[in-house]
């Protein structure tokens, strides 16, 4: 049964609250710090907590709600951003040995556009090192754990900023997805997970992992906050030839369209093939609920997904191996041995098979084009498996034994390789923590995603927290 809510979330709620003086900036992101003094410590999501600049931004945001002229929704806002991402002044480690005293000369534009929105930074997020795996078992600050179950992985690259917001020690956070690092968290965690289009949104300032893939996501509570960050963020930035020159719709007063009947297209063929039988089981509920609220689903068929996945390798490991070769050659003992070896592997990656990866997707990306022409969205699970616990290095699907990292990025990296936008929801929870579903929308169709996701959201209500990580109340 549908029920009845509105638009919510940590942003929409705090902003009410500063507007009608229920709340100070100033009182609540002290709140959030304390949170973060107390729950760090067992979930390890920041490196680098950024208190004294983040209490002056509070009072900052304070003036200005107190003088009648806040600068939007996101004025007052506590954000954690990925410890890959540069902040003027602050060291940026990108989880690594061989970054640890890299201090960032300048703010990447899509922290300028948060500051500039108001938004209140609190520090930056653990990861897996250099955002090169899933699990977010960093070897040199520590794993991040899932604030639903401590054993377990929160997922990976983007895991301390999943938890965070999981765990109420910030609002919203940012992230990056190369291979599926802010959808696999997200789903780990039980947020939302915002992939946007490849070049919706200025990748300058942040630490690569492979160039032409990855993509500054957004980790949020509803899809309402969600889209007040895009919205921040999205557009074109001069010297970043990545950034596309597509204006960025409304995405927040876009939420208001209908889109309980969305058509909504599912792939089984790939995606389906060796998910766990509870995985699969949550994603039929799922689809269930999706046709509950009315949405039409049917079955789609998307040509050359496994193309996609087999085509993305060589340009991952490419590009990765190529910005990292100096530090390989020099000082290979202070990387993590899961990633030295990755990166050791692009050493063997041809030049013809590498050019010809990058050469064909044009023509895939207008495969998925035709696949979904007759579709809003599709839906396709996020992961074959429920998040494991950490150390675990392989799984069993189907009898054989399989690498974690390829069991939680096989459904997410060939989205990347293509540059389609997509969006993990919540889909529920299996051997007690979340799962999510990825929704998928056409090229720079962001705002039909986020739709569909506020709808289901407005029908079955917010998602759960973890049993003891209520967020701090707007109050004081």
């Amino acid at each position: 049964m549908a029920v009845e809510s509105k638009e919510s979330g940590p942003i929409m709620e705090l902003g009410a609250a500063y507007r009608s003086g229920a709340a100070l900036p100033t009182a609540v992101v002290r709140a959030y710090l304390k949170r973060i003094e107390a729950c760090n410590r067992r979930l390890n999501c920041f490196i680098t907590v950024l208190a004294d600049s983040a209490l002056k931004a509070a009072g900052e945001s304070e003036r200005r709600f107190r003088e009648g002229r806040p600068l939007g929704p996101l004025d007052g806002i506590p954000v954690a951003v990925k410890d890959i991402i540069y902040i003027e002044g602050v060291r940026c480690t990108a989880g690594s040995r061989i970054l640890s005293g890299n201090v960032a000369q300048y703010d990447a534009p899509v922290v300028t556009k948060l500051k500039a929105a108001g938004a209140v930074i609190l520090g930056t997020t653990n990861l897996h090192e250099f955002a090169a795996g899933t699990t977010s078992v960093n070897p040199h600050y520590g794993p991040v754990r899932n604030p639903w179950d401590q054993r377990k992985i929160a997922g990976g690259s983007s895991g301390g900023s999943a938890a965070a917001v999981a765990a109420g020690l910030a609002a919203v956070a940012l992230g990056t997805d190369t291979a599926g690092s802010v959808r696999i968290p997200a789903a780990f965690c039980g947020v939302l997970g915002v992939k946007p289009t490849y070049g919706r949104v200025s990748r300058l300032g942040v630490v690569p992992l492979s160039s032409s893939l990855d993509t500054v996501g957004i980790l949020a509570r509803s899809a309402w906050d969600a889209s007040v960050v895009l919205q921040a963020i999205a557009g074109g930035e001069r010297g970043d030839m990545t950034t596309a020159d597509e204006p960025a719709p409304d995405y927040v007063g876009g939420l208001g369209f209908a889109s309980s009947r969305a058509r909504v297209g599912v792939a089984k063929e790939y995606f389906f093939d060796t998910l766990e039988p509870a995985v699969e089981a949550n994603v039929e509920a799922f689809l269930s609920r999706l046709r509950q609220m009315g949405c039409q689903v049917t079955e789609a068929h998307v040509d050359g997904v496994s193309d996609m996945y087999e085509k993305w390798v060589p340009i991952r490991r490419a590009e990765a191996t190529a910005f990292h070769i100096r530090w390989l050659q020099q000082t290979p003992e202070l990387y993590g041995e899961d990633v030295r070896m990755l990166l050791e592997q692009g050493k063997d990656i041809r030049a013809v098979d590498y050019i010809g990866a990058v050469n064909a997707r044009p023509s895939y990306m207008e495969s998925l084009a035709a696949s979904m022409k007759d579709f809003d969205v599709l839906a396709l699970p996020c992961t074959q498996i429920s998040a494991p616990e950490i150390g675990r290095p392989t799984v069993s699907l189907k009898g054989k034994d399989v690498p974690v990292y390829s069991a939680l990025n096989r459904l997410t990296l060939p989205l990347n390789y293509v540059g389609f936008p997509a969006v993990s929801v919540p889909s529920g929870i299996v051997g007690g923590t979340p799962l999510g579903v990825q929704l998928v929308g056409k090229l720079f169709d962001e705002a039909t995603l986020l739709r569909v996701v506020n709808a289901y959201e407005k029908w079955f209500g917010p998602y759960p927290g973890p049993p003891d990580c209520a967020p701090p109340t707007p109050t004081g």
